[in-house]
Parts: structure tokens; sequence; C-alpha cells
């Protein structure tokens, strides 16, 4: 969740392209299933009646996950999803696939759905992976929408975990009685109360989802960490369609951990694309229809709402969108929460005091202080920014409600001066790379009061190197405003950015 301030539209475009790598794509990447180191290929055999099968020439990709406490993401071919007539159809952009789903609230069980689609079809979107000029499409789950069960199976066709499965069976649901080994739900952690609990703040973390999710069941909980937010879904054009990288196995990774999945979805950070959608009620109410059938079928707790770059001009309409979100998401028990930048007068888009009272949780982005292609370099966020930025937030938005955006990544700038001219250029650096860079150039470390937190510089050649550090000290300093202020907690852009050793400091400056 990085903030780019805009000082016009042109440099608004400017710092789109610049960024794009840390924002999520409008649409998913067609990526290679098998490129997962466990992931196996099984023979697919289609169930024709009760008791008999017959092979079928296609073989699909299955990648269990550690443990073996929740369900395989299991992946077929486009070629089977045509020949049993699934409804699944590849786009001709070939990056997705696409389904219509009729009598949606009856089929995916979310009544609320007949309130948001006029002749309740719903169409949505589910990620494509390609191998071999082959496009495959994720079964786990989906049986509401193919109407079609899978289950890994021995030779006898008794259901049995992934390292031991010799086939893939598929068939008609009715025809699949009997042969299932779907993975029991994980239970939901406990709902966290809108407004939090004095004194024991919580932690959101963002997981940037690029192409495929990752495993988190072969990763241990993150101390404090209440709530994950994977950067699943996206604004795909003005007419309120959604763009998806979802996977139910990552949500029961998650509830398996210990998280409630929050699931972000962004307007691709396209002003005039946002301006077309929020100008028509009948478009907000087809997105909304499709993020309550997405939730549904990731088991979903919650959604983050990250819609950036919106013109000042449209914050009502902004505000009313999310109110019209939130009270349908509540009536399908789910929390909103909103990440908004710190109060200045290019981010007046968000009505801050109208959306405190409208969502759960206010997730307020303090940092890029300096934006990736600020022509100044300087931190991503001081000390003394972020408490101003927060102090104007707190004056329009209850303290239980807030949490404090707290940046794992710094930038390295480069500076050279030519024709009397110093031109600046930066790149995003994680704190593991920022290490390797001292440790590459001998460089040292000075504490700056001011900042509040460690810088070095180096030269190589006629260019000057600048980083301001984020570290322990740095993080420590941050979560002091979030028990001094007495927030909600705080929320962390992003998941792999940080040093594994930074959260026995998180858990220790987030104790009551």
């Amino acid at each position: 969740m990085v903030v780019r301030p805009m000082r016009n539209p042109l440099s608004a475009l400017l710092v789109f392209l610049l960024l794009t790598p840390f924002l999520p794509q409008t649409l998913p990447c067609a990526a290679d299933p098998a490129s997962d180191e466990n992931a196996v290929n099984v023979p697919i055999e289609r169930m024709v009646t009760r008791g008999r099968s017959n092979r079928t020439p296609y073989m699909a990709i299955v990648k269990p996950h550690a443990g073996g406490e929740v369900v395989s993401d299991v992946w077929v071919p486009l070629e089977l999803l045509n020949d049993m007539n699934c409804g699944v159809k590849l786009s001709s952009a070939k990056d997705r696939f696409t389904a219509r789903v009729p009598d949606a609230a009856r089929a995916l069980g979310v009544p609320e759905l007949e309130r948001f689609l006029p002749d309740g079809a719903i169409e949505l979107e589910f990620p494509a992976k390609s191998r071999d000029m082959g496009f495959y499409f994720n079964m786990t789950g989906m049986e509401r929408i193919t109407g079609v069960n899978a289950a890994l199976t021995d030779a006898k066709r008794k259901p049995v975990s992934p390292d031991a499965a010799s086939m893939l069976v598929v068939g008609k649901i009715p025809l699949m009685e009997g042969i299932s080994n779907e993975a029991p739900l994980s239970a939901k952690p406990a709902y966290i109360p809108s407004g939090g609990s004095p004194g024991s703040p919580f932690s959101l973390i963002w997981d940037h989802v690029i192409s495929g999710n990752a495993d988190l069941a072969s990763e241990n909980a993150l101390p404090t960490v209440k709530v994950i937010s994977p950067t699943w879904f996206a604004l795909a054009d003005e007419d309120g369609s959604v763009s998806n990288r979802g996977e139910l196995s990552y949500s029961r990774a998650a509830h398996a951990r210990g998280y409630r999945v929050w699931a972000l979805v962004s307007n691709g950070f396209k002003r005039d694309r946002t301006k077309n959608f929020l100008a028509h009620v009948s478009r907000q109410k087809a997105f909304i229809a499709r993020m309550l059938a997405y939730a549904q079928l990731y088991e979903l707790d919650g959604i983050n709402v990250d819609f950036e770059n919106v013109g000042n001009d449209d914050a009502a309409r902004l505000t009313s969108f999310v109110k019209r979100l939130a009270d349908a998401a509540r009536s399908a028990g789910l929390s909103v929460t909103i990440d908004i930048a710190v109060p200045s007068k290019w981010s007046a888009a968000y009505e801050r005091a109208r959306l405190g009272k409208i969502v759960d949780y206010v997730a307020v982005m303090t940092y890029d202080e300096h934006w990736g292609s600020s022509p100044r370099a300087g931190s991503v966020a001081s000390i003394p920014w972020v408490r101003a930025g927060l102090e104007r937030t707190l004056a329009e938005i209850p303290a239980s409600k807030l949490l404090l955006g707290v940046p794992l990544y710094t930038r390295e700038w480069e500076e050279q001066s030519a024709k009397g001219k110093n031109r600046v250029r930066s790149k995003t650096m994680t704190m593991a790379s920022v290490d390797q860079r001292m440790e590459e150039t001998g460089a040292e470390a000075e504490w700056l009061p001011g900042t509040g937190q460690n810088y070095f510089q180096y030269t190589s050649g006629d260019k000057l190197y600048r980083i301001w550090v984020e570290d322990e000290r740095s993080i420590a300093l941050r979560l002091e405003l979030v028990k001094r202020h007495n927030l909600a907690g705080a929320a962390f852009w992003r998941k792999g950015f940080e040093k594994p050793e930074l959260w026995d400091q998180i858990e220790k400056s987030m104790k009551p």
C-alpha cells in the first residue's frame, strides 16, 4: 500500500509507470503451476456413471500444502473443462477464465446477491495458469461454479492424500457421492470487533500477490498478526468487472495459522476508470455482487478497499460507494476496511470523518513522504512526518478504528550532477537488500534523531547513493505511536520485505 502523492495528472501517470511493480495488476498474470517445487502431475479419470470412470488423455497438476492441513490446489486443463461443458471459458487474452453463473444467489449460497443482480446471473473471473502452451484452471472450491467435483484417489478410487494419489477422479456432482477428499473447514479465528480492544493492538500485513500465492501452511505464524490481506482483486474496467488471483487453499491455510483474511481490492491506481465507475450506481452494484461472490468462494472474513489516485471531485461518490459496499458486506458477515493517505490537499478524495463511521477500520498510509519519482531524495517516512500525518488523521477518525501504516521497505536514491542539474532516481529496497548494500560498500550507518532512522551513503563513480534505513529501531518508534495514541493497531506493507528477526521487535513493541 504505497501512497503516491500527485501534483498533476501528468505526474500521476509518471509515478504509476515507475511504481507499477508494486501495485496489484488489473489482470492476473499467467504462470506455470508446475514451477512449484512440490507440484505433482497425476492422470485424470472421468466418472461417467455411478462407480465407473474412464481414463482421459489429460493430466492434472496438484499443489499439496505443508502438513496436509488444508486442501490442495488441483489444476486441470482447459480441454477437460470443454469436454465436460463446465461453462468456464478462457478469455480472448488467454490470461484468465470467465464463468457465468445463473441464479447466483442460490448457486453460491449468498441471498444478498438478489439485491444486486437484475437477472440473477453473475460473471466472474478466475486465474489462468499456463504450461506447455496449455491453460489450467484451479478446481479447488469451484464446485458451485463448474458443477464438477474432483477427488485425488488411489487406483481403487479411494480418496487419499496428495502424496499418495495415483489419479484425479472428476465428475458431475451427483455422480461423485462418496468420492470426495475435501479437507474439513478450518476453524476461523476469533472475530475482531470494530473499534478493537483498548490496550491490545493487533497487526495487519498485506501480502502482495503477483502471480502465485504463498504456501502459508509452510510458514510460522507471525507474532501480533491477526489479519492477512492478500492483494487478490482489482477493478478491471469501469463497468465493475473484478480481476482475481484468489485461492481457497490460501484462506484455509491462513485460518489454520490464526489469521483472518481481509482480501484487498484496488482500483489499479486508475483515476479515469474509477471516475467512470463511481458515476454509475449500477456498475457499483455489479462490483459489489462480484466481491460478495468471491468472498463466499474463498471463505474471506473481510474486504480491504484500496482505492488510490481518486479525483478530489469524486470524494462524495467514493464515500457513497464504500457505504454501499460496507452495508452489503456486513449483511454477509464480512468486515470492511479502507486504506487512506494522510491528510493533504492531494488526498481530499477521502472524506475521513464519514468513512471512519462507515468502515470497521481505517489503515492510514503513513509512508511515501518521498515517493519513488520524487525530485528530491529523502525518507520514505520520517518520524516527524508520520507523527504529523497521524495527528491530522486522528482529528477526524477515532483512534480505536485506526491502523498505523508501517513501511517495511526503503529506497536507494541515486544522485548525479550534470550540466548544473542534480538528477535523482530511486529504487525500492527490502530490509535484507539494505543490509547487503552496507556490507558491499563498507558504508557505516549514522542515527539521525531528526528523522528517527539510521542513514548511510556511498559513492560510485560520479554518483552519490543515499539510504534512509528502516530497521528494528525505526519500526519501534512508529509502534510507540500505536500505544501512545491507543490505536487499534498497525498495518505493514508488505510481507516478505522485512527481516525475520524484526518480528521479535514488533511483538515486544506491541505488547500491552
